[in-house]
């Protein structure tokens, strides 16, 4: 304090009036400072502005030059001070002290920040009516509204059939549903399972019996019944021809697959194979040079892994004649299916078998991934029973199985 009295002193002579003291402190770990306010008449006749010692944002004092004098104590200095004014029920406007132009730019900046924000706020808290545009994704996807909703397309999504397949479904049939109603005329059931079986192809391989070799092989992922359906085709064939069966597993992955399957010869009295390399196919094949039917069943693979979905086209060569069958699970998602029809086609798939319908609460998945891919579908299977639970349907069942209301996917 008596330090600060002195330059007071010094800046402003003996008759500077102190104001105010204060402490600031520099953050926490910072050395505190003192800050004195003090002020001179302003009817001096010589003002000059010093730099202060004080804090950088206030502005200059003017002070009178005045000759030297002896020192003064600080009682003297606070006697001398002018009696404060007494207060009056209007107080006192105090005139701002003058701004520099820097300090000026600054509040005109922050002004402007704040108007900014405020106009930002209120935009937001208020409703505004205005066209918004789009993103192109909301651009592309259609907007359907509840009054727009096709009851056609309505109804067959409740059968597990998409939007875009319903819809190709409701299109072919909107005019026949029309007449539905009229006397002596289908059901709406029983148009829209014409329409959806005019969609379907489907390929009976077994039905009757063939010339000349007849070269199978079951391919598709892990866990879809490959080995229990080749079990089946070959039971039925047998069963209804009494044809020659030669079975070839090149499944050798697979702890007691090959077990399972000699099983499976044993008890049909088949001869079976056991296949490790490509060129040893090549020797299986001509091993059974005089049977029928040859039956090939392969390790299930990851859709994902392209090294093992190689390492299986390795085997077959265009020239063996193998006809190849796809496996899939109706019972896994719909994207699943598709990508895993996309890996496989690395190989020439000839036909779709779906398994495991007996597990799904719908199939309109059949119809969703026939419409994409057109491929026909050979077989069906609803259970573990060999040879029972195995379908070879015409495109009018797999429309009844779609639109179904009697609940017979079950060993059917």
């Amino acid at each position: 304090m008596a330090t600060g009295l002195k330059m007071v002193k010094e800046a402003l002579g003996p008759d500077a009036l102190i104001l105010s003291t204060r402490t600031i402190r520099n953050g926490i770990l910072g050395k505190p400072i003192m800050e004195i306010t003090a002020a001179v008449d302003a009817d001096w006749r010589q003002p000059e502005v010093r730099q202060p010692h004080l804090s950088p944002l206030r502005p200059p004092v003017r002070k009178k030059r005045i000759p030297p004098q002896a020192d003064i104590s600080y009682d003297e200095l606070w006697a001398r001070r002018e009696p404060a004014p007494q207060p009056s029920s209007t107080p006192p406007v105090a005139e701002p002290p003058p701004v520099s132009r820097e300090i000026q730019d600054e509040l005109t900046e922050l002004r402007s920040l704040v108007s900014g924000l405020s106009q930002r706020i209120s935009r937001l808290d208020t409703p505004v009516a205005a066209t918004v545009t789009p993103s192109p994704v909301q651009a592309c996807q259609p907007t359907v509204t509840p009054a727009a909703v096709d009851p056609v397309t309505e109804f067959l999504t409740g059968y597990g059939i998409n939007q875009e397949t319903a819809r190709v479904v409701a299109r072919f049939t909107r005019d026949t549903l029309e007449q539905a109603g009229a006397p002596g005329s289908d059901s709406p059931q029983a148009v829209l399972k014409t329409a959806i079986t005019r969609l379907f192809s489907t390929e009976q391989i077994l039905q009757r019996p063939r010339t000349g070799q007849y070269r199978l092989s079951l391919i598709g992922p892990t866990g879809v019944g490959k080995t229990t359906t080749l079990a089946k085709i070959a039971a039925h064939y047998l069963s209804r021809f009494n044809g020659r069966i030669g079975l070839i597993t090149i499944d050798t992955y697979r702890i007691a697959a090959v077990e399972q399957l000699k099983v499976y010869g044993e008890i049909m009295r088949l001869p079976l194979e056991v296949v490790i390399n490509p060129g040893e196919l090549e020797q299986a094949l001509q091993k059974f040079s005089e049977m029928d039917l040859i039956l090939i069943d392969t390790a299930g693979r990851n859709p994902r892994n392209n090294i093992d979905i190689q390492e299986l086209a390795s085997f077959f060569k265009p020239q063996l004649n193998i006809e190849h069958h796809l496996l899939l699970s109706a019972a896994t998602r719909e994207r699943e299916v598709e990508e895993t029809i996309r890996r496989f086609s690395v190989l020439p798939i000839s036909n779709f078998i779906f398994t495991k319908i007996d597990e799904c609460e719908q199939l309109g998945v059949l119809l969703n991934i026939h419409y994409k891919n057109d491929t026909p579908i050979s077989f069906l299977t609803n259970g573990q029973r060999v040879p029972e639970d195995l379908l070879m349907p015409s495109p009018a069942d797999i429309a009844d199985l779609i639109i179904n209301d009697h609940g017979n996917l079950h060993h059917g």
